[in-house]
């Protein structure tokens, strides 16, 4: 496992997956020769890399378009061709756990179409290559089936659809997957909010990506909630997924980042579960290396320590430090950790029940009325990251320089070289 070697991942504990194209990235990619980034890969290059690294998954590759406006007919009909060509590629020198991205944008007919072409029997070349290896068709070779939501809704934000955006994609992706058998993983990427993910859980899909949480560490926000939270008061406003640790209004707060939550070294509240993340419950070696004779070896059993405040992280995300992304990021993927096992308790809990679906659905729209959408509090956090990232980043002095300008003109009729800037060091 030689990905598995690079990344220092145990193969007996983690699983690596390889995807040519971030999931989350719905940008125009250049045609090669302009001045970008962005390099042409051949399904040959991509084959050789995934024998070369061997990750766990290989998201097969998809002639998915990008862009702002759907595209023709003709040019959606070769990309379902084209993808259907790649994933039979792939499935040639990689017959193991191959996701496949279903393809067809907006378009129901489009994406029955890929669906159904999954499911025809294999002809010519493809069936010579194929069979000897026990696939009759390509879905005899596909592990696992992916939607990926980031192109849907750049199209979605061009044209938006007259009922609920979350609710046409779970259409699209009942559509894409109603023909095909039961019993693979269904993987959902760009979910924005828990509260889609309860969406696509009720529509049948079982896998999703961590993306929306390390998004809010990188806007500072620490996200707290839960499945099945206490319940609240009756006439109680719904509350913020997170707190945006940004505003100042957060700098003096000592408390940890979660109210629905508690850090491992606290004694009260000891109905609320435990946050086992480094932020909520840090821990530190009672024997740690000593780089000089003035150092001291802590004294006391070795245990969790109190969590780290509210003010303190705010103070880490005003002054750049990059520890403050590693504890948001942390408690995050923790509290998103945590969502997902009350999720999978609570359908092991009624699994035998006979109401079992409308149970799910209860503590659905008890979830719902409990937490708002996180489209307002995602919004402001970006705003004000990004005034941080202004206030101390490259070209500072310059804007400095303009917004003083602007403030308190200079009217200058001669020798305008002599009038020295006024820069706030």
């Amino acid at each position: 496992r030689p990905l598995h070697g690079f990344l220092g991942f145990d193969p007996s504990r983690h699983i690596v997956s390889v995807s040519l194209r971030n999931w989350n990235d719905a940008r125009d990619i250049t045609p090669n020769g302009k001045d970008t980034a962005a390099n042409q890969v051949t399904p040959s290059a991509y084959n050789s890399y995934i024998s070369s690294i061997r990750p766990d998954i290989v998201v097969a590759l998809s002639d998915i378009p990008f862009g702002s406006t759907s595209p023709s007919e003709k040019r959606l009909v070769k990309s379902l061709e084209r993808s259907l060509r790649w994933l039979g590629q792939i499935l040639r020198i990689n017959h193991a756990n191959v996701f496949v991205p279903m393809a067809g944008l907006l378009g129901d007919v489009a994406r029955d179409d890929f669906a159904t072409g999954l499911l025809e029997a294999l002809e010519g070349s493809e069936a010579r290559e194929l069979q000897p290896l026990g696939f009759h068709t390509l879905n005899d070779g596909v592990a696992g089936y992916s939607l990926d939501l980031a192109p849907l809704k750049r199209l979605q934000q061009a044209s938006p659809p007259e009922s609920d955006p979350t609710s046409q994609l779970v259409d699209l992706a009942q559509t894409s997957l109603r023909p095909l058998p039961e019993g693979k993983p269904r993987l959902v990427t760009g979910c924005e909010s828990p509260h889609d993910i309860l969406q696509f859980i009720q529509s049948g899909l079982d896998l999703f990506d961590s993306h929306f949480a390390q998004q809010a560490a990188d806007w500072g926000v620490a996200l707290d909630f839960r499945f099945r939270a206490p319940p609240a008061q009756p006439d109680a406003a719904a509350v913020d997924i997170g707190v945006n640790l940004y505003d100042v209004e957060h700098e003096m707060v000592f408390e940890r980042l979660a109210n629905s939550l508690r850090g491992g070294a606290e004694e009260d509240d000891a109905n609320l579960p435990v946050c086992p993340c480094i932020a909520c419950t840090p821990k530190f070696s009672s024997t740690p290396i000593l780089h000089s004779s003035l150092d001291e070896a802590p004294t006391g059993e070795e245990g969790p320590s109190p969590p780290f405040t509210r003010g303190y992280i705010h103070h880490l995300l005003h002054t750049h430090e990059m520890t403050a992304h590693v504890l948001l990021a942390a408690h995050n993927l923790s509290v998103l950790s945590g969502f997902f096992a009350d999720i999978r308790a609570f359908l092991a809990e009624v699994s035998s029940a006979p109401d079992a679906e409308e149970r799910f659905n209860e503590e659905i729209r008890k979830f719902e009325q409990q937490y708002k959408r996180p489209d307002e509090l995602m919004r402001k956090a970006k705003v004000n990251w990004e005034e941080v990232n202004l206030a101390r980043g490259k070209g500072r002095l310059a804007r400095e320089k303009a917004a003083k300008a602007t403030e308190n003109p200079v009217e200058v009729t001669q020798h305008p070289e002599r009038v020295l800037p006024d820069v706030v060091p």
